[in-house]
């Protein structure tokens, strides 16, 4: 397992790149990784799946990191997104 400053590091290259380089943001990911929108109920599982799905996506979306805390396995990222300019 990675110490602290590594998954740190991690997620913070995760969102450098979420938006504008679909294949460097999506290198933190397992390729079995799943991602959800509760609120829509969209479900892709794999890395794959959800990569291509980005690739498409028809509006810009925009990341605005307001915190990244890392304790032992978990990493919880605090973020205002935009699509759109909405």
């Amino acid at each position: 397992m990675p110490d602290q400053s590594v998954l740190l590091e991690m997620v913070r290259r995760y969102f450098e790149y979420a938006g504008a380089d679909v294949d460097r943001a999506h290198e933190l990911y397992h390729d079995d990784a799943v991602l959800e929108f509760p609120q829509s109920g969209e479900r892709f599982e794999g890395v794959t799946n959800f990569t291509e799905w980005r690739r498409k996506y028809p509006a810009e979306v925009r990341f605005r990191v307001r915190r990244i805390t890392a304790r032992e396995d978990l990493v919880v990222a605090e973020v205002s997104i935009s699509c759109a300019g909405v």
